[in-house]
């Protein structure tokens, strides 16, 4: 499968194609911006449809541009700024030509030519930008007994560009050493895995505490088969469908995956079709070639009104290893369809998301999945096992009580048990130990509250938080469904499931962070964080701390303990 998603790819990029972008990332400093000013802009963009994550920058830096034009004279000093200064980084894609603002003081007329950039060359018919990455935080954890070393180290280079107006390209690698906090040690203990990494090894085993040493790559090629139409993208890198700050379709929460997507606009329609290679769950030992399994995905986004955006959604992860069905690669059929006329045995679910535009700064939305569902059990509130599926509605208010630069997201999740689950250890919404929707898996519920507020033109205050309550499993073979890597085939009863079935644990959490621009992309962070866990069972240990970081990062995102 890997070598037809490869000359799958090489077939589209090279017919007659114009350049496309690099993707904006969703976590970075930036992407704030886009979000406020989407907010503030009050109505939906045939151009930038916020449901599809990451978004290109051109997509972003046209956005802007018609944001710019429209508010005018009603932008404050701190929004020309911030405008100016995300043309900048990405200026590239500006249009009219490239808007990277010149360094007052470039080393030999090219190193730093351009503020935000290490290396930035724009031609007609080309431009290439590289930046190194660097990133240094160190951290204290209250009630940590080892006294253990918390930091986190990160060095790497960054590559973007198009060339001859036919094909972008974006490469990002960097090596990291990380010892994270207790509840980021436990996670990888119990998981396998370390968020948003692969391949990992244990680094200065002598020393008190978990620590790993892993590599992170990302890299694809993106080009437009039919000009603003249609555009193919092909390599490694993780997407999110949603508006929230979680997704109960797809997050990119967890790690990389080798991935071909097509994306096809037409007026007030977005259409992705998303094909994965993924990683299934498996154990960790000697090294060894990993299985494989593979996912489709297809999401239709649809700008019904101005004020109204709706998207349908559908997705299938296949129940063997080192295969993948040719039937689920038409790029225009529903899934299920496909399910019944082969009797597959493969994990299928579709959902609906919404989008609306209130015109008083405040953006609603959600998201309704379903894994499997039967109506006349929900009626009868029997506790049928077998109803799986999922909600959230959340808010996006900008400026309220009158404070401009202010992003206040309150947000509301619910995931009934064994939802994202499969009676096999393939088939589970999963990836390298991950899960690829909400980091906790199912048979919970959460709140969370992420306020970020631009205090001057380099300042930013940003507060992450939630209460989670989830049914937890035990150590032994009998699964309550929380736990999405447990076969629903474990032990259990068949009805008489409700939300917390199990043994209740609740998690509450909250990160202040204060981060000031040095210089373009260089940022000084220092944040504080509260974390509970209370537990109904032994096997869940309950504990409380504080942890408190300070971190200095160049062209890097900030890293966060938010699971």
């Amino acid at each position: 499968m890997r070598k037809i998603l490869c000359a799958l790819s090489f077939v589209c990029l090279t017919i007659g194609s114009f350049a496309q972008s690099s993707f904006l990332n969703r976590k970075s400093d930036s992407y704030y911006l886009l979000e406020y000013y989407d907010v503030l802009n009050g109505r939906n963009s045939d151009t930038l449809h916020t449901a599809m994550n990451p978004v290109s920058q051109k997509d972003a830096i046209r956005f802007l541009e018609n944001y710019e034009s429209t508010a005018g004279l009603h932008l404050h000093a701190i929004d020309v700024w911030d405008i100016n200064h995300l043309f900048s980084k990405n200026g590239e894609w500006a249009t009219g030509g490239d808007r990277a603002i010149d360094s007052r003081r470039p080393i030999l007329k090219t190193i730093y030519a351009k503020q935000s950039d290490l290396f930035h060359q724009y031609k007609n018919d080309y431009a290439i930008v590289f930046n190194p990455i660097l990133y240094y935080q160190q951290s204290f954890e209250s009630k940590n007994i080892n006294r253990q070393n918390l930091f986190f180290n990160t060095k790497g280079i960054e590559v973007r560009g198009n060339i001859g107006n036919r094909l972008g390209f974006y490469t990002t690698f960097t090596d990291n050493q990380e010892r994270g906090p207790l509840s980021h040690q436990n996670y990888i203990r119990s998981h396998q895995a370390v968020p948003g990494a692969t391949y990992y090894k244990d680094f200065k085993i002598d020393k008190p505490g978990m620590a790993q040493d892993y590599l992170y790559a990302s890299g694809y090629f993106d080009a437009s088969l039919l000009k603003e139409k249609v555009n193919v993208s092909f390599g490694s890198s993780r997407f999110q469908i949603g508006d929230g700050y979680r997704s109960l379709f797809l997050s990119d929460f967890g790690s990389n995956y080798l991935f071909l997507r097509l994306n096809t606009r037409l007026g007030k329609f977005n259409y992705q079709n998303l094909f994965m290679e993924l990683t299934p769950q498996y154990q960790r030992g000697a090294d060894k070639l990993l299985p494989r399994k593979y996912a489709a995905i297809h999401h239709l986004s649809i700008n019904v009104r101005p004020w109204l955006n709706v998207g349908l959604y559908e997705s299938v992860v296949h129940s063997r290893t080192d295969f993948f069905d040719f039937q689920y690669l038409n790029p225009i059929i529903f899934y299920r369809s496909v399910e019944q006329t082969k009797g597959s045995p493969d994990n299928a679910m579709i959902g609906l998301n919404f989008k609306i535009n209130t015109h008083f700064n405040t953006v609603i939305y959600g998201q309704v999945l379903l894994d499997e569902f039967k109506f006349d059990s929900i009626k009868a509130r029997t506790g049928w096992w077998g109803n799986k599926y999922g909600l959230q509605l959340g808010l996006k208010i900008a400026d309220p009580f009158g404070i401009n630069h202010l992003l206040i997201q309150p947000e509301l999740n619910f995931i009934r048990p064994f939802t994202y689950s499969y009676k096999d250890s393939v088939a589970e919404f999963s990836h390298y130990n991950q899960s690829l929707a909400h980091p906790y898996g199912a048979n919970l519920m959460e709140l969370s509250l992420n306020i970020r507020y631009k205090v001057s033109k380099k300042t930013m205050l940003s507060l992450c938080s939630f209460y989670n309550k989830q049914g937890r499993d035990t150590a032994s073979n009998v699964t309550f469904g929380g736990n999405i890597f447990s076969s629903y085939n474990n032990p259990h009863p068949e009805t008489g499931i409700f939300l917390f079935h199990g043994y209740p644990s609740e998690v509450i959490y909250a990160n202040l962070n204060a981060s000031y621009e040095i210089k373009d992309n260089l940022f000084f962070d220092l944040s504080g964080g509260y974390r509970k866990e209370v537990a109904s069972h032994p096997s869940n240990p309950t504990f409380s701390n504080l942890l408190f970081s300070a971190g200095l990062r160049l062209n890097a995102v900030r890293r966060q303990y938010d699971y």
